[in-house]
């Protein structure tokens, strides 16, 4: 159960980011991997890092997990939850590139600048099967990508095999998959963010009772689907602003707007479904900022000289 978000400011500058929604916390933290710094590969000539890259996640025998990320040219990925659809490899396809999923988020990063690049090189792309170690399950998962210039989404599924889709809206959930969520959103061609006028209704005059019927069945529970109505129908709407200070703050309002609360979603398995953590990037700062569910302070992070060139992990 996740959000990814993505938006561009007044001056083309891109603001991208996530809500993490799970049943229980990783013990994630922010991590910068430096230039340099050794990428194994299960199936890929080992190497080591061209580009700087920031984000939330875990470190699992030396290697960034991440469950989102940026380099510093200003690339993010975020990869969501997608269950009962994703299907990966079974093994290796020769005269592929052949990636283990969780690869895909360095192997992005790393190599590309550019949306437009990546979709390109995707379409050679075979994404195996394959856990980090034994000690972790594959986890179902689809991807957003995204550049000032414009966004994709990267599904794998037994029925399609690999789908790119364009995503103007800026938004990803979970299941079901990104085309289904489209066609869903003609179920909401009627909503209006203006408040609704008196009606005289065969003679009758029927008013609002006041403000605050604009936007009137916009959905507001945790399902992927109206999540995923809601956060797109709030970035179409919501108004320009203008500097980071407050383009922050706009990602931040439409994040918390979709977060699932502690007590308001229970999995089967008895724990609170909640957001652990939102964040967000923005690449003309290189600046990372997130907060969590226990502390709503909002943390800043950057890649610059210094950390773009240690020699170690930096974890926060």
């Amino acid at each position: 159960m996740c959000t990814g978000l993505r938006f561009t400011d007044d001056q083309g500058n891109l603001y991208f980011g996530r809500n993490l929604d799970v049943g229980q916390d990783y013990g994630e933290g922010v991590i910068i991997t430096p230039r340099n710094y050794p990428l194994p590969y299960k199936f890929l000539d080992d190497t080591k890092t061209k580009k700087a890259v920031i984000g939330m996640g875990i470190v699992i025998d030396g290697y960034p997990s991440y469950f989102d990320c940026f380099n510093e040219d200003g690339l993010g990925i975020a990869g969501l939850n997608f269950p009962h659809f994703a299907k990966f490899s079974d093994g290796p396809i020769e005269g592929k590139v052949n990636l283990a999923s969780y690869e895909i988020m360095l192997w992005v990063t790393q190599n590309f600048t550019k949306v437009s690049d990546v979709k390109d090189a995707l379409k050679n792309v075979n994404l195996v099967n394959e856990a980090i170690n034994s000690s972790f399950a594959v986890a179902p998962l689809h991807w957003i990508i995204s550049d000032k210039d414009e966004a994709i989404i990267v599904e794998v599924s037994k029925q399609y095999g690999m789908r790119v889709f364009e995503d103007k809206l800026g938004v990803l959930t979970n299941s079901p998959d990104f085309n289904w969520h489209l066609t869903n959103l003609g179920n909401y061609t009627g909503l209006d963010p203006h408040d609704a006028s008196a009606q005289s209704w065969n003679g009758q005059k029927v008013a609002p009772w006041g403000v605050g019927t604009g936007s009137l069945g916009l959905p507001g529970d945790s399902i992927p689907a109206d999540r995923f109505v809601k956060a797109a129908y709030l970035n179409v709407n919501y108004p320009t602003v203008k500097g980071e200070k407050a383009n922050v703050a706009k990602f931040f309002n439409i994040l918390k707007s979709v977060a699932m609360i502690k007590g308001s979603v229970v999995n089967n398995q008895g724990s609170d479904e909640y957001t652990v953590y939102s964040a967000c990037y923005s690449a003309a700062t290189k600046t990372y900022y997130c907060n969590f569910e226990n502390d709503f302070e909002l943390k800043t992070y950057k890649l610059d000289d210094e950390t773009m060139n240690v020699d170690k992990l930096i974890t926060y």
